[in-house]
């Protein structure tokens, strides 16, 4: 499986209590309500398309690809800036706890798998490079 479409058909308000208990009380969490709820449903669609292309990157097809590779780092600073763009100011800190997240929960590891076998702790060594690099 591709990352192409991984966002389609995500239900946002599937989880949309959830992460208001999780994260509600943050800065972050208004900040991305702010600007999710600001944004036309042609927009949000071309968001949805442009995190596909980005997680794509992230993985990359080849198996050989190491973390550390500068085009996977170039497509997890894509990906950084796009959370800042989008949704919320993203402290590296931040980035470091959401790749956590894609490990330790198996909806996100689950469809990370199917992009590349291995793929959830493949991504998150790869964002730890990025923020030891960047923080």
């Amino acid at each position: 499986m591709s990352a192409n479409g991984y966002i389609k058909g995500f239900d946002k308000t599937q989880y949309e209590e959830e992460a208001r208990q999780r994260w509600g009380e943050t800065r972050q969490y208004a900040e991305s309500q702010k600007k999710w709820t600001s944004y036309s449903k042609a927009k949000k669609k071309a968001i949805k398309s442009e995190g596909d292309r980005l997680i794509a990157r992230m993985f990359s097809e080849d198996p050989n690809t190491a973390p550390d590779d500068p085009n996977i780092q170039a497509a997890i600073g894509e990906y950084y800036a796009y959370i800042n763009k989008n949704f919320y100011t993203c402290e590296v800190g931040i980035l470091r706890g959401l790749a956590d997240m894609w490990v330790e929960d198996p909806r996100f590891a689950n469809k990370f798998e199917k992009i590349r076998a291995g793929g959830t702790d493949f991504v998150r060594e790869a964002v730890q490079i990025f923020c030891d690099r960047n923080g």
